[in-house]
């Protein structure tokens, strides 16, 4: 059983909220990298009632003996953890998992919930991002080694860059890395191997050169959308990407060729170089097999880890067939038990800072968890992620979003005219790709938007469909933080409005053209029309 790391007894209140999508089905929930690993959402600084009586649901559980993965999809939605940041960004669904989420345990797991999770920089023993962890560092600045600490490996969260140091504060022989880092394979910059010989280490934020991509809003521009994803973070995302791949097997059991994964991994990276207007790119640094002697999921995955050694921005673990139930992520490692293109787009997602995409049933009230197909963090197949993701990843520009609040408060109406999304590829149109309320009183947003200029193999979402998002202003979040949760959707041809949150949306035209493919019509939309009101 892995015992409860205490992080502290701040109390903190939620963020934001997750959302989801079409045909739904029992939610596939992933199992997440565990605290280690762990990233999370900041927090304000007091719980929300909400979040309380969320919490007090959830003990009611524990007081029965059914918090557990057996009563998992009971719970989540009677007690509405998917409301709650504290709750959705992967641990206390891992300590679910693994049977800590009991009486004896409650005290301590509640307090940890509701600890701000902000990744740490770790320094571990080892050569392996599995090590024992000899030192956290919480903040920038410099942070002293003991003499005797024998340092071999560091994790750097994404947006932050570590100097290590030979000697004591902040000085001598240096190296600067902006990635986990395997110190047994990392020298100074005078030649001489880092590992033991760092005494100290300064953390910085990562240098956010200019971008068209990462901009701010003036005073006076009232209708611009800000991106409170932190620039620092935005610059170490949007870049070459280095990854590792390890590839795991067992005796017994089947995994999927180095090539396959190689494969699959590239698709995905061709959709980013697309989606992120060329921000980010793809450099493969290694391969490894690694042979593990356990059938056991968590063993088998920490047998890999300590065999990995990577200084990958990003390391794509690869299961044996059958072995682990879900695939998951945590820090900047994901572990896929197949290599389907969506499963990789998903978790790596969440190696991006990217929550799930879920739905609440406009007429129920419902909510269904993971379930927007207009998102690769679902469990559906999809095209893209959606676009308050892409937005929170820095892949639109600021004339792309229009702020409605001042229109809508002003006259109580507006008419937008947006483009669809698609794979999201740079444009000359001036039509923008979404519409933004910020929903007063609140830290959300409703982002309106057109995912699919026509309907493809994909999923059955019809071009011209339009879909309204809510999703947390985020202003200081840091990991899994942006999750969504889709409110409406409709058609471009609807003749009734449909209400999300309090406005109201309703299709007042369109513009598309009809293609001939194997035999079949196929209608393209190039703009849908809405007219949005109170």
């Amino acid at each position: 059983m892995r015992k409860l790391s205490m992080m502290g007894v701040m109390l903190f209140g939620v963020l934001g909220s997750g959302c989801q999508g079409e045909d739904w089905e029992p939610p596939l929930h992933e199992q997440p990298g565990g605290a280690e690993a762990a990233v999370a959402a900041t927090r304000q600084a007091v719980v929300s009632p909400e979040l309380a009586a969320s919490l007090t649901c959830v003990e009611t559980y524990v007081g029965a003996g059914t918090c557990d993965w057996a009563h998992w999809s009971e719970l989540w939605e009677t007690c509405q953890t998917y409301e709650h940041a504290e709750l959705e960004d992967g641990l206390f669904l891992d300590e679910v998992q693994a049977e800590n989420c009991t009486a004896a345990n409650w005290s301590a797991l509640r307090e940890q919930l509701i600890a701000p999770r902000a990744p740490l920089v770790r320094v571990r023993e080892s050569c392996n991002g599995g090590s024992q962890v000899i030192q956290e560092a919480p903040s920038n600045g410099c942070h002293t080694l003991a003499q005797a600490a024998g340092a071999s490996f560091v994790d750097v969260p994404i947006g932050k860059a570590v100097t290590l140091h030979a000697a004591g504060d902040c000085t001598g022989d240096s190296v600067t890395v902006d990635t986990d880092t395997n110190l047994c394979e990392t020298s100074f910059g005078s030649g001489a191997s880092a590992n033991d010989q760092v005494r100290s280490f300064r953390v910085q934020d990562v240098e956010a050169p200019p971008s068209e991509h990462r901009y701010d809003c003036a005073g006076d521009e009232s209708t611009c959308v800000k991106n409170n994803n932190n620039a620092n973070r935005l610059a170490a995302i949007n870049k070459k990407h280095t990854v590792k791949v390890v590839r795991i097997t067992l005796d017994g059991r089947t995994t999927p060729t180095l090539s396959a994964i190689q494969n699959s991994i590239r698709d995905v990276y061709r959709h980013y170089a697309v989606a992120s207007r060329g921000q980010v790119s793809l450099e493969f640094t290694g391969s490894q097999t690694v042979q593990v002697t356990s059938s056991n999921c968590t063993t088998a995955k920490n047998q890999a880890r300590q065999k990995a050694n990577s200084s990958a921005f990003l390391t794509v673990f690869v299961l044996p067939g059958g072995m682990c139930p879900t695939s998951n992520a945590g820090s900047r490692s994901v572990f896929l038990k197949g290599t389907l293109v969506r499963d990789y787009a998903h978790e790596i997602g969440h190696v991006l800072g990217l929550a799930h995409s879920n739905v609440r049933d406009p007429s129920t009230q419902v909510v269904k968890s993971s379930a927007d197909a207009s998102s690769f963090m679902s469990t559906f197949a999809s095209d893209n992620y959606n676009l308050p993701q892409l937005h929170w990843l820095g892949w639109t520009k600021k004339e792309e979003l229009v702020r409605i609040n001042p229109a809508i408060d002003s006259s109580g109406s507006t008419e937008v005219t947006l483009r669809p999304v698609g794979t999201n590829p740079d444009s000359t149109s001036s039509l923008p790709l979404g519409a933004v309320w910020d929903i007063p009183g609140t830290e959300q947003r409703l982002f309106i938007a057109v995912p699919k200029p026509r309907l493809n193999g994909t999923n059955q979402i019809e071009g011209g469909t339009v879909f309204a998002y809510q999703a947390p202003k985020c202003v200081g979040c840091t990991g899994m933080a942006m999750g969504t949760m889709q409110l409406a959707r409709f058609s471009a041809k609807a003749v009734n409005e449909h209400k999300a949150r309090d406005i109201f949306i309703k299709p007042v035209g369109y513009t598309s053209s009809f293609v001939q493919e194997n035999g079949k019509s196929v209608e393209v939309f190039t703009s849908v029309t809405l007219r949005i009101r109170k």
